[in-house]
């Protein structure tokens, strides 16, 4: 432990050489702000928050409990969530989505061009995607309850048993176990592409015609194989907001026994992650997308991507692949954005699978540890420590965003469409950019970051004594994980401190 301290200061000290040279501004704003601090400080004192915690966990929790259940409590026993809970309200909660959802696409399709006049575009990318990824993180999983795709499925199930006299839609085909859930890993890459990529995002006649080719391929999946084995593995959303919502205080158990009464749970933050579940190297690809891509983001509003970008754009030794893509039908832009989001996403894949390979090969050198874990068993173990540092810097990221650009909703409700409609007298709102400051949104990001970072090295020593056995296995094993932490919330930090370049 000593060891690793004084390896690791040293490391912290080198780094804060470079940091301490670069001026902050505030992530998600124009103007330059200032920190109190240096950046480098900050970081350094980020990073031995996370080394003290690991510190603090070898020391004083020398087993982590993984089991939950003891300090969960089912809000179903207050009447007043039951009320709530009501199936009669979540059928009329569903049916009001269904009814967003259709007129969402309606608006895409016939209402204005403009993407700051029609509903489709603030819906999709703020309300939808921000908002929903936040309350799912924060609260539980809602996407489960609304998601219109599969209420229109159920509907369709019901429409066909009823004129069939008890008949079912779905074919349920076996689903191929090798299949795993890499439908969802391509299509949630789709997605990622076009969030970050692809140059027409915000047009809403695109957005409407992505919606509906999304909804069928999901729809066919369900026919294929049953609506709830798609919703599993090929439902790309359902998927990445359940592995945010494992983060979350809220829980519905899923029953094995159909008549058992329902609960809805409220437990501690990232208890959902410490159950000792089945990962799939499908999901481990997954769970690093998502860090992957949302860091991506964050690196394309920095100078040095726009640094970075000139330099491959008057690169000569690029130049025949440049041309070849655009004789194809690739602007150059998104050519090089996709391979940078694609290596960027391998480098991810890499640090984790090379800090598995680390943490097997320094626990197996421990008296008292379970010999034979491979890379592989640790990766997939441990994969799912990594959520809460996905969680904290998803909401640390798209704050602003959410909170600036969320405003949009306020004029749109009154005119989805862009035809000059004020429904609600709210069409003459305009959007305050001084709602929150960059200093509350650097605070914030750094907060969350680092409490998001602490959460994960609690969940991961919890997972280490599982799998490694001893206590002084999984303390050793976890060293290589403590420093892929604090690399990354340095880096964490360093992206949300950046300007943003236009």
């Amino acid at each position: 432990m000593r060891r690793f301290l004084h390896y690791f200061g040293a490391a912290l000290a080198s780094a804060i050489v470079v940091w301490l040279a670069s001026p902050a501004a505030a992530h998600g704003f124009g103007q330059r702000y200032d920190l109190p601090l240096p950046l480098g400080l900050w970081v350094m004192g980020a990073g031995a928050t996370i080394v003290l915690t690991f510190a603090i966990t070898a020391v004083y929790l020398r087993d982590v409990r993984t089991d939950w259940g003891h300090l969960e409590f089912n809000l179903l026993r207050i009447s007043l969530i039951r009320w709530i809970a009501h199936p009669g309200v979540i059928a009329a909660i569903r049916a009001l989505s269904v009814v967003a959802f259709l007129f969402t696409i309606y608006a895409g399709l016939a209402g204005s061009d403009n993407p700051y006049e029609n509903l489709i575009t603030t819906m999709v990318w703020i309300t939808w995607w921000v908002g929903f990824a936040f309350t799912c993180a924060l609260v539980g999983n809602l996407w489960a309850l609304v998601n219109p795709i599969r209420t229109i499925f159920v509907w369709a199930e019901w429409g066909f048993s009823q004129a069939t006299g008890g008949g079912s839609l779905a074919r349920n085909r076996p689903y191929p176990r090798g299949l795993q859930s890499w439908p969802g890993v391509v299509i949630f890459i789709g997605f990622a592409w076009a969030e970050l990529v692809w140059g027409a995002n915000d047009v809403p006649r695109n957005l409407a015609i992505a919606i509906l080719t999304y909804s069928a391929v999901a729809w066919i999946g369900m026919f294929i194989w049953g609506r709830d084995v798609w919703l599993r593995y090929g439902e790309a959303f359902s998927i990445a907001f359940g592995i945010l919502a494992r983060f979350a205080p809220l829980d519905v158990p899923i029953k094995s026994d159909p008549s058992a009464a329902p609960e809805l749970n409220l437990r501690p933050p990232g208890a959902g992650l410490s159950a000792d579940r089945a990962v799939t190297f499908s999901l481990l690809v997954f769970v690093l997308l998502m860090l992957a891509t949302v860091t991506f983001d964050g690196y394309l509003e920095t100078p040095l991507y726009r640094s970075t970008a000139v330099a491959l754009y008057t690169s000569q030794s690029l130049a025949p692949l440049f041309e070849s893509a655009f004789e194809a039908g690739f602007p150059v832009n998104q050519t090089v954005l996709t391979g940078q989001m694609v290596l960027m996403t391998l480098a991810f894949l890499a640090a984790f699978w090379a800090t598995s390979w680390a943490m097997v090969r320094a626990a197996s050198r421990r008296p008292g540890a379970i010999l034979g874990v491979t890379t592989y068993q640790a990766a997939m173990a441990f994969v799912l420590t990594l959520v809460p540092i996905a969680v904290a810097y998803h909401l640390s990221h798209y704050l602003s965003l959410l909170v600036i650009n969320g405003q949009l909703m306020i004029p749109l409700i009154s005119d989805p469409m862009g035809l000059g409609w004020d429904l609600f007298g709210t069409v003459s709102y305009r959007v305050d950019i001084a709602a929150i400051s960059p200093a509350v949104v650097w605070y914030t990001a750094m907060t969350l970051i680092v409490i998001g970072h602490v959460i994960a090295v609690v969940l991961a020593h919890s997972v280490a004594i599982r799998v490694f056995g001893s206590r002084t296995a999984a303390l050793a094993s976890q060293i290589p994980m403590v420093i892929l932490m604090v690399l990354y919330t340095m880096l964490s930090l360093w992206i949300v401190a950046q300007p943003i370049v236009g």
